[in-house]
């Protein structure tokens, strides 16, 4: 699915209540061009409201992603499971901030896809590396050799 199917649209009837159900995989993130370029997640969408207050849009996201190792740049797989919430209310123009955001009225949707794939950024730790004993044993030879010839230069240096 492109990024265009992860579009909401506020304005049709029968939004309250209404759950949309997205599969976020390679291609998604791909289009995306972050951090993350692989993975195999299911979110779903519930909205709650109307236009004439706000929307409180409950998403719940789970499934794996793999990233880099920091050490070693094998790839790790992460399990992600997370809840989140997100206001959107319609305006006069665009706005995040933060957890609420305000879309133009004359446009009457949400594109999905930015705020899914930051919610998963989010929820991963800052240091990405495998358990101890994990990481790629030639990378880290070759990293090992690497950082040994170059402390040799700097004591030459001295």
């Amino acid at each position: 699915m492109g990024k265009n199917g992860f579009k909401i649209d506020l304005l049709s009837r029968g939004i309250d209540g209404k759950t949309f159900d997205y599969t976020i995989d390679d291609e998604f993130f791909q289009q995306i061009d972050g951090l993350i370029q692989r993975g195999q997640l299911h979110t779903n969408v519930l909205v709650n409201g109307n236009p004439n207050s706000a929307f409180r849009l409950t998403i719940h996201t789970e499934g794996v992603v793999y990233v880099p190792c920091d050490r070693c740049l094998g790839d790790i797989e992460l399990r992600i499971d997370i809840n989140n919430m997100l206001t959107v209310k319609l305006g006069d123009t665009y706005c995040d901030e933060g957890e609420t955001i305000i879309i133009p009225e004359r446009d009457g949707y949400i594109d999905m896809a930015q705020p899914i794939y930051e919610f998963i950024a989010l929820s991963m730790p800052l240091k990405l590396t495998h358990e101890p004993g994990n990481c790629d044993e030639t990378m880290i030879a070759r990293l090992n050799e690497h950082l040994s010839a170059r402390s040799g230069e700097d004591n030459e240096d001295e």
